[in-house]
């Protein structure tokens, strides 16, 4: 088994609110754990910068279907992992579901399982944390 997260929370805005959210890169470090700046295009096969912890990497956009569901994917070394985010009309909002497929190869192989744990630990709040930032921006003054 390769996934590491397969999470969905409920946000209390419509779909084309948590999109403009999630593709919002200026926004990514207030919900994407560790992360302090992320920049580039969201467009199919273009590429996106963001620095984690002081080192700057790259993913992949890898699939794209707006306000529908975005993926994006990333190596480091032996490991290859694809983050697919996807928004599902509700009668309250929107459903964001996270889903991260992590493949480990080569030597680490045999630490594929304590990978895949450490990353549902540090990246499952994502969903929880982008709808606090939705809401927050959704939430009207007053």
């Amino acid at each position: 088994m390769t996934i590491a997260i397969d999470t969905t929370t409920s946000i209390a805005a419509p779909p084309d609110a948590v999109w403009a959210a999630l593709t919002d890169w200026s926004l990514a470090p207030r919900w994407m754990p560790g992360v302090s700046a992320m920049t580039g295009p969201v467009a199919p096969g273009s590429t996106v910068t963001f620095t984690v912890r002081g080192k700057e990497r790259t993913a992949l956009v890898d699939g794209l279907d707006a306000p529908r569901r975005l993926a994006l994917l990333s190596r480091s070394g032996p490991v290859t992992a694809v983050y697919t985010y996807m928004l599902t009309p509700t009668s309250a909002g929107t459903d964001l579901g996270l889903v991260a497929d992590v493949v480990v190869r080569g030597p680490l192989t045999l630490l594929a399982g304590v990978i895949r744990r450490s990353i549902a630990k540090e990246d499952g709040v994502q969903p929880e944390r982008l709808r606090a930032v939705v809401e927050a921006v959704s939430r009207p003054a007053g």
